[in-house]
């Protein structure tokens, strides 16, 4: 009789999908999640993907037409040499130099020497005013005026990541978290807030925005947001509410700032992990493990997420699903960018162009990069920085 038991319970166990249990009366499920999850396993492919413009992380001009690339080199850089675009010039930092290099007029190229403190080098060079503006680790600012490099302010604070320039003003980060404003008319600084830094490794992250914040890590795993409302630290824990709220575990080495589309952010860590988060409604859209670290991304108008990892890449569609991927092959791969919805990938070994829809390389540009890359986008020309030189890429 005991067996005959066991069977029937047996029976409805096995017919039964529901919680077995007990659930207390005054029960209110918490961390509830509304959306959709994806699963790398239920994937949908299809060949022939047309994904948009690109629009993160780097805006490149939709009229972009590169048919045959030619690489060329500029000039020598290092690895701490800092780039900037103005006026039709390119403004690079190399140790206590730089040097203005005007590619309509070799006559008008510049070298200005700076009179840089021990352990002191150029962090950032931007635009105000039709002014050329270089900052340094040191919170040292100088300007370069004609045909000489004045340092019109000292603020004695060590900063070590990129500030965020606006229209009128320097927002600068200590090493110790602290936030000051710096006023470009009269060069007044005042601190506007503290924040806690975690541990993370520091990296040179772009500054997104969405219609009510600016976000920019100042290290992988600290989110610094400043409201656009006179630029006020804003206290508002979105990656920890996201660390409590995600099935995914922790994000703490996101590869860039969380970007902003259609009401949510996206948050990538390089171990792999993707949510798609409102912060205001706390829901997330979609979230996926792809098991794989992630070593480069783009992001279109249409919502479609490319990913390359060290063995592929993929396209996750704007549900998170896995639509199409391709086996790179190579040993070094360093970045990915796109022209006209063609997929270009960089190695050490140069520059490869990708046909999704054919599974293939359709070409192949042979250049040796080294180290950190860095693109820029510039009218009708896409400039790479690594650690020994500078390129141009065109027609």
């Amino acid at each position: 009789m005991k067996k005959i038991k066991f069977i029937f319970f047996f029976i409805a166990l096995s017919s039964c999908n529901q919680y077995l249990g007990t659930i207390d009366p005054d029960y209110t499920p918490t961390n509830e999640v509304n959306g959709i999850f994806s699963n790398a396993q239920n994937d949908t492919y299809n060949s022939e993907v047309e994904f948009g413009n690109i629009i993160f992380p780097s805006i490149a001009n939709s009229s972009f037409t590169i048919d045959n690339l030619k690489i060329d080199k500029i000039t020598n850089t290092d690895r701490n040499s800092v780039i900037s675009f103005l006026n039709g010039k390119i403004i690079l930092s190399k140790d206590k130099n730089i040097y203005v290099i005007d590619q309509n007029s070799e006559n008008k190229n510049y070298d200005y020497k700076l009179n840089l403190n021990k352990e002191e080098k150029v962090l950032h060079i931007f635009g105000h005013r039709g002014e050329i503006y270089v900052l340094t680790n040191r919170s040292r600012l100088f300007i370069i005026d004609s045909q000489n490099v004045i340092n019109i302010a000292d603020y004695e604070f060590y900063t070590n990541i990129t500030p965020i320039v606006l229209d009128e003003s320097l927002i600068i980060f200590s090493v110790y978290g602290d936030i000051y404003e710096i006023l470009l008319d009269d060069f007044s600084i005042t601190k506007k807030d503290n924040f806690v830094s975690k541990p993370g490794i520091s990296i040179k992250s772009n500054i997104f925005e969405d219609q009510e914040n600016f976000y920019y890590l100042f290290n992988t795993s600290t989110l610094i947001t400043l409201s656009k409302n006179n630029y006020e630290y804003y206290s508002n824990y979105i990656l920890e509410d996201l660390n409590i709220l995600s099935s995914l575990g922790v994000f703490n080495t996101l590869v860039d700032s969380p970007f902003s589309h259609n009401e949510y952010l996206y948050f990538l860590d390089r171990s792999g992990k993707i949510s798609v988060f409102n912060p205001v409604t706390s829901d997330i859209l979609w979230e996926l493990d792809i098991n794989e670290t992630i070593l480069s991304y783009l992001f279109s108008n249409d919502g479609y997420l490319i990913l390359m990892t060290s063995d592929n890449i993929q396209i996750l569609s704007n549900k998170g699903d896995i639509i199409n991927s391709y086996i790179h092959n190579k040993k070094t791969p360093i970045s990915i960018f796109s022209i006209q919805g063609n997929i270009h990938l960089i190695s050490e070994e140069g520059i490869s162009k990708i046909n999704l829809t054919e599974k293939k390389e359709d070409s192949f540009y042979k250049n040796k990069f080294k180290g950190n890359l860095e693109i820029y986008y510039e009218d009708q020309i896409i400039y790479l920085k690594d650690d020994k030189s500078l390129f141009k890429l065109s027609e």
